[in-house]
């Protein structure tokens, strides 16, 4: 499926998406946030946190402000290995800090997306340290918004399980 081919395109997409995710959330009682299974051993909060360590380096650090990520996200290693240590960096993370966190990286991102020119949005991008180029609008989908989407079957299957 092909992304968005503007930034009104774009910015139409990161909304429903969210508007999904906190939906979702929504209707998930905080007390049963940080329990696990909603994904294996991962809980709601986990995979929050997840989305949330990947929106801070890879959607708004790399595509949005042109930083590049620590090198641990450059490091050419299975992409399960790698979500396990973010897991493992983020399990001990209180349930309301992950949320917060999650509300705040979003404003930045619809923040600083909207008052990104859409020709720098979706032109070819290079940051020093980074061994690949990267359109913006493809990081935004792959690592925020359709990284959102990604997870909502998990989601609805542990709001299914706990009603």
């Amino acid at each position: 499926m092909l992304g968005p081919s503007s930034k009104s395109e774009l910015i139409q997409a990161m909304l429903a998406a969210r508007a999904k995710l906190d939906s979702l959330l929504g209707r998930i009682p905080r007390s049963t946030m940080a329990l696990p299974g909603a994904s294996h051993e991962w809980s709601v909060k986990d995979i929050v946190a997840h989305i949330n360590s990947y929106e801070r380096w890879l959607a708004l650090g790399l595509a949005l402000r042109r930083q590049k990520p620590p090198d641990s996200w450059i490091e050419d290693i299975p992409l399960d290995q790698f979500n396990h240590r973010l897991f493992l960096e983020n399990r001990e993370l209180p349930v309301d800090a992950v949320l917060q966190q999650s509300q705040d990286l979003w404003d930045h991102i619809l923040q600083e997306t909207q008052a990104t020119p859409e020709a720098d949005l979706f032109s070819e991008q290079s940051v020093q340290g980074v061994p690949n180029k990267f359109r913006p609008c493809d990081i935004l989908k792959s690592e925020s918004y359709g990284h959102y989407l990604d997870h909502v079957p998990a989601l609805m299957s542990w709001l299914d399980k706990h009603q």
